[in-house]
């Protein structure tokens, strides 16, 4: 399944798809304590779904502030953070 970039929009529920928008662009944020952006299967303008990975990526990127996930070294990062707005 074919994957892209989606930013949260930092009101609504994380776990929502209507949440995300698609950006055809890979995001410049990276670290921080709020979420901006996934990397989910696309679905046009929503994912097509928030999956229970990437919700779990999700509160981990929100407890330590770093791109999930950080294991193993090297992996694909599906979720990237902020600073505080």
């Amino acid at each position: 399944m074919a994957r892209a970039w989606y930013a949260y929009d930092g009101v609504s529920s994380v776990i929502l798809p209507s949440s995300y928008l698609y950006t055809p662009i890979k995001p410049a944020c990276r670290n921080g304590s709020e979420l901006c952006a996934i990397y989910a299967v696309y679905g046009g303008a929503f994912p097509v779904n928030i999956s229970a990975n990437i919700r779990k990526y999700i509160a981990a990127g929100i407890t330590n502030g770093v791109p999930q996930p950080q294991i193993p070294v090297g992996a694909v990062t599906y979720v990237y953070l902020r600073p505080n707005s």
